[in-house]
Parts: C-alpha cells; structure tokens; sequence
C-alpha cells in the first residue's frame, strides 16, 4: 500500500465530466509529476484529493486510512489536511501580514502550537528556501518567485507527509521559475512526497521518479521519465510530446 492512493475518482461540472474514473498511487519518498494538456483534469484531481473540491465517487487511502471522497467528514478532511501541504500557483498569501506571519499563523491558530515554537520552525523553513533575510517584509515587496518560496515555507511548516503543488510556476517568468524548481530540486534530494501539476517538463523529466499523464479527464499513460519521454505508446502522448519540444 502506498503513502496515497485514489481509485475511481470522478467529478463533473454541470454537464462537463472533468473526471472520468482516475486511479492514482504514490509511495512515500516518491515525485509523481501529472502532465497534461489544459483542461485535462490536472488541477481538479489535485484539489479532489485535497478536498477543495468535493469528488462526486471515488476513495482516498491516506497513510493506512480509507476514505469515500464524497462523504468524508469535517474532521476526517481536517485529520488528513494536518499531514498534507499545498502550494498554490497564486502563493495565497496574506497580504497584510509579514512573511514570518504568513508562515507562522497557520501553526498557532489552526494546530495551536506555541508562538516561540511556531517561529522556531517558521525561521528553519524561511531558511531552508532562502528567504529568511525577508521574513519582515510584506508580500507586495517581494518578487513572485519570493513569494511562491515563502508559501512553500509555509507548506513545509507543518511537517506534511506529502506536497502538492498546483502549477506552482505558472504566474512566473524563467528566471523566477529556476529559484522555485530550485527549491523543489532539494526537497526531492530530501525525500518529500510531492505530486507536482506542471508543465515544466525539464523538471518533470529530471526529477520525477514517475510520470502521470493525463487528457480529457483520465489517465492516457503513466511510468518512469525515461519511459514517458523516450519511448511514449500512445499517440495522444506522442502529440503533445511534440507540441512541447521534448521529443
């Protein structure tokens, strides 16, 4: 049994099946990154298991416990956001606190952890991103990429079991987009589980350890990177392989 699995996830929008039965495992330790084309079901997987969205069937298996995404409760989706981090694309910072704020809030209002203890472990996350030196600035006075490394302090904060990350690089230009992949780099080296949304395929190519590929709503191919890159089987695949120079 892996750290996480789903199987038979589906979620419909109105008329619109945006997912169509999905079935997803990933080992503790393991970058599982999910590629796709817009519009495939990338992000609503993610926010499915992370329960921003609520999943019309399907079951999670979380670190040894089941549940029946539909009808999980308020404390089951609570118990299982205590073990998780999630990054978003858009950083979801608070604009009116500081950086050191940002990262310790969550720590003494939701898991009502001692102040001294929150910014110990605040500064240890701050730093190990890089960004210590501006945790008394405010969002507005950092660059993008500066604020997609503080909220992925503020993820990390809460010692979770396993990231997500919701196209974390998308809002950023290439120089910006480095020093966050950067920061993914070594926490990959550090053994986190992460399952990255992305079109990064530099970074998926390099340091997933498996790649999900998905279009229209299921999974069209999955396997290693060398696997997915050098000897895709569906055409699908092939397609957008081409289409994004990687081939």
């Amino acid at each position: 049994m892996g750290l996480l699995e789903v199987t038979n996830v589906h979620k419909s929008f109105g008329d619109t099946q945006v997912l169509k039965g999905i079935n997803l495992k990933v080992d503790k330790g393991q970058v599982v990154s999910v590629l796709g084309p817009s519009g495939s079901g990338k992000t609503t997987l993610l926010r499915c298991i992370n329960f921003l969205e609520t999943a019309d069937e399907g079951y999670l298996n979380f670190d040894g416990n089941s549940y029946h995404l539909p009808k999980a409760s308020k404390k089951n989706i609570a118990d299982i956001r205590k073990e998780t981090g999630f990054v978003f694309q858009n950083y979801n910072l608070f604009a009116n606190k500081t950086v050191l704020k940002n990262v310790t809030l969550g720590l003494t209002s939701a898991r009502k952890i001692p102040a001294k203890e929150a910014e110990k472990k605040a500064y240890d996350t701050l730093k190990k991103v890089g960004m210590l030196e501006h945790m008394d600035k405010y969002p507005s006075q950092l660059s993008g990429g500066q604020q997609q490394r503080v909220a992925i302090a503020r993820a990390l904060a809460t010692d979770p079991k396993i990231l997500y990350f919701d196209e974390p690089t998308s809002a950023l230009d290439p120089q910006l987009t480095a020093e966050v992949l950067d920061v993914m780099r070594d926490l990959a080296k550090d053994g986190m589980t992460m399952i990255v949304v992305t079109h990064e395929m530099s970074f998926a190519r390099e340091v997933s350890s498996h790649i999900v590929f998905m279009a229209d709503g299921v999974i069209v191919e999955e396997g290693t990177p060398t696997e997915f890159f050098e000897n895709p089987k569906n055409s699908i695949t092939r397609d957008f392989l081409r289409l994004t120079s990687v081939e």
